[in-house]
């Protein structure tokens, strides 16, 4: 894996053929982060793995304190509704 960027729904990485030296990316989901992938190529077609890194603690901290807020909105406007 060269680089990686995270986002709320997703996770893409740029991946590089041990075999022929193409860079490409692909999306992964967010449950995939911290394991060890397998990908094919889509030139050669050669199976290679890639470690899936975690999210930074600042970033994870980050989308749980959004995610809290996004809660408790929702939360606060079904009180209104009822």
């Amino acid at each position: 894996m060269q680089s990686h960027k995270f986002s709320t729904e997703n996770f893409e990485g740029t991946l590089v053929c041990s075999k022929c030296d193409e860079v490409f990316t692909k999306q992964f989901p967010l449950d995939l982060e911290g394991q060890t992938i397998e990908f094919r190529c889509p030139v050669c077609n050669s199976a290679g793995e890639a470690d899936i890194p975690y999210k930074p603690v600042e970033e994870r901290e980050e989308l749980e304190e959004d995610l809290t807020e996004l809660e408790q909105e929702n939360m606060g406007a079904l009180d209104e509704n009822y």
